[in-house]
């Protein structure tokens, strides 16, 4: 196969179809580049290891090392030793976002749970079959950092990562940006006391059930599991924040 049919195939193929071999950089470079415009990795977030990257793209040490030196040199990337990789605040993708929304504040907390039911649900298909063993393993993390969380704060915000991490795993641009446009609005201070008023210890452990289950179906490639799990779980959420779901909206999804 060419390395031009290669670089049309999903990003989280790659693994899949990149022979082990040497002296593909060009190819790894662009891969990686859509990755980072697309939004796979948010500003400030750290890469995998080189050898992380070697294992999922199936290239040798320094072809990862050549295509990293690309993409320093057009500053999508920051390299540090000792600490690693991290995407560029100043990479092209964080200066445009096409679905990112200045009036947030205008949209009720009601308002975007009642649109994450129809929206979120509908990221399934695409995350079950492109979700790559890093996107996985990055959710995984997010359980495990909301499960060590010590105050509502640090919950909430590994709360929103995971549900990030799913809007990543379709490695598809608009669904991400329209997922992190519609998370913008867990900055309202509405949020926040609507949240502390509701949580509970046994609400925060059932939340913790949810996801893990949630997770579990995607790792498990179950389409049926997942789609209605996490609808469920938007359900619950919906219903311990604000006492019940809109007339006719159970019918609907």
């Amino acid at each position: 196969m060419s390395a031009r049919a290669i670089s049309r195939e999903p990003a989280g193929a790659a693994e899949r179809l990149l022979p082990r071999r040497r002296g593909d950089s060009g190819t790894l470079r662009a891969m990686l580049e859509k990755d980072l415009r697309s939004g796979r990795w948010q500003e400030g977030e750290r890469l995998p290891t080189e050898r992380e990257l070697c294992v999922q793209y199936r290239v040798a040490r320094n072809t990862v090392r050549r295509a990293l030196a690309v993409l320093e040199e057009g500053k999508l990337i920051t390299r540090h030793v000792g600490r690693g990789t991290f995407k560029s605040s100043n990479s092209p993708s964080a200066r445009t976002d096409p679905f990112h929304i200045d009036s947030i504040e205008a949209f009720s907390p009601a308002d975007v749970i009642e649109c994450r039911l129809f929206f979120e649900p509908g990221l399934v298909p695409l995350v079950v079959v492109r979700a790559t063993k890093a996107d996985l393993d990055h959710m995984n993390e997010c359980l495990k950092q909301a499960e060590a969380s010590g105050s509502l704060q640090e919950f909430e915000h590994w709360d929103a990562a995971l549900h990030d991490a799913i809007a990543v795993a379709t490695h598809n641009h608009a669904a991400i940006s329209m997922s992190r446009s519609l998370a913008r609005v867990r900055q309202q201070a509405q949020w926040g006391m609507l949240k502390a008023r509701s949580m509970t210890p046994e609400r925060k452990a059932k939340l913790q059930a949810e996801h893990r289950g949630i997770v579990a179906a995607f790792r498990n490639r179950d389409q049926g599991a997942a789609h209605r799990l996490l609808r469920d779980h938007l359900v619950h959420v919906r219903t311990y924040m604000f006492g019940g779901s809109s007339s006719g909206l159970q019918s609907l999804i």
